[in-house]
């Protein structure tokens, strides 16, 4: 599987995975101290995960990020100058099965074919409090 690291002004704003998947059990895509993690897996029928339950864990959460799984349809990425400039400056075509995990930077999304997408990312979330609208388009 072959992930790419978006890079703007110097910063890893995002890392993408074209049409994910594996051959292995399971294999991790995301930094053990990203925000949020994401993996793949491959098992066969009549194999189990041992049953299993999630601790409370204190963490402290800077921002928000979000992760783009597109279905079906094709979407573009569009990562921008800044808060002041809406310049482009590096754009992701994204196809079915493509993922995406935006941490940081300044992004946007064009639907360049009808399109349906899941959006993950932590809650709770409040508009007004954890996005800022740019460019008042």
């Amino acid at each position: 599987m072959v992930k790419k690291d978006i890079i703007v002004k110097g910063e890893k704003v995002a890392l993408f995975i074209p049409n994910i998947q594996t051959e292995k059990r399971i294999e991790f895509f995301t930094e053990s101290e990203d925000q949020l993690q994401i993996a793949a897996f491959n098992m066969k029928e009549g194999q189990t995960i041992q049953p299993h339950m999630h601790l409370k864990n204190q963490r402290i959460l800077e921002k928000t990020v979000e992760i783009i799984f597109v279905q079906e349809g094709r979407l573009s990425v569009t990562f921008h100058e800044s808060e002041q400039d809406s310049t482009i400056l590096k754009s992701v075509k994204m196809n079915p099965g493509d993922v995406i995990f935006l941490k940081s930077g300044i992004h946007g999304f064009i639907i360049d074919k009808d399109c349906r997408f899941l959006e993950f990312k932590q809650g709770p979330f409040t508009d007004l409090m954890d996005k800022k609208k740019l460019y008042n388009k």
